[in-house]
């Protein structure tokens, strides 16, 4: 077994060329955490086509992706994009006023867990707060630096925003930066995706309001462990979700959930 990583989340081209080294090893099983769900299933034809057992990793191609291309997936696992665009949406309700604005920072062009994470937090904000307004909702590539020059912009266009979710840490971190540049720490409220060190350290300095926190160790875990069950034969076609609690100063100082043993 060996796991190999690529540069960043928008790096398919170098991801491809990596999926190319492996299927010459001819592995029993490659699981994909792909950047896009159109290079997860490249990469996965391919690996099929020598005959090697395929399977998702972080919830970026799904089993009816897979089907449609002609895949069999041993498994999927990872976190429920969907629900955590609404658990951000649900945290987000409990700050907002009817009127007030929100930005929303998304991930790449056709990043799937992205795109989810945006419908899911639109649509659950809707139903929660009708009165609240979208004043804006573009794509920070998953990077910090975009993200803060776009938080910079949109703060020039419309001061009034309230709140901020990005569909990630960076982008929120990038976002803060901006925030606290035009002078308004603790009053524009960020929320974001991920749990990351730094995204933790910046809740606990009041920097960032929460980030729903994915758990990629347990992740990484469940994915070895399917792995052994689909090289031995054993039950495949599993799609399994791992939970995804929210991280805010209160949860955080208190370290009361069970699943922090998973964040790292």
């Amino acid at each position: 077994a060996s796991i190999h990583m690529v540069a960043n989340d928008s790096a398919a081209e170098e991801q491809l060329n990596l999926c190319e080294t492996l299927i010459a090893k001819k592995p029993k099983v490659l699981a994909v955490s792909a950047v896009t769900s159109a290079v997860g299933i490249q990469c996965m034809k391919e690996a099929a086509a020598q005959g090697i057992i395929v399977a998702d990793m972080d919830s970026n191609v799904s089993m009816a992706d897979a089907k449609a291309a002609g895949i069999t997936l041993a498994y999927t696992v990872g976190s429920d994009n969907l629900a955590i665009g609404r658990q951000a949406a649900q945290y987000a309700a409990k700050l907002l006023k009817d009127g007030d604005k929100i930005f929303v920072l998304e991930g790449a062009a056709g990043s799937i867990p992205g795109n989810n994470r945006r419908d899911g937090f639109k649509d659950e904000l809707k139903n929660l707060k009708p009165g609240s307004v979208i004043a804006a909702s573009i794509s920070g590539d998953w990077d910090r630096l975009k993200a803060n020059s776009a938080t910079t912009d949109m703060l020039t266009r419309a001061p009034d925003i309230k709140l901020i979710y990005a569909c990630n840490d960076l982008m929120g971190l990038g976002a803060a930066e901006a925030v606290r540049a035009a002078g308004k720490d603790g009053q524009i409220k960020i929320i974001a995706v991920d749990g990351t060190d730094d995204a933790r350290k910046a809740i606990l300095a009041g920097h960032m309001e929460a980030t729903v926190a994915q758990l990629p160790y347990l992740i990484g875990k469940r994915a070895v462990e399917l792995a052994i069950d689909a090289a031995q034969n054993k039950k495949t076609g599993i799609t399994e979700k791992v939970p995804t609690p929210i991280l805010t100063q209160e949860t955080l100082n208190a370290k009361s959930d069970s699943l922090f043993q998973y964040i790292r």
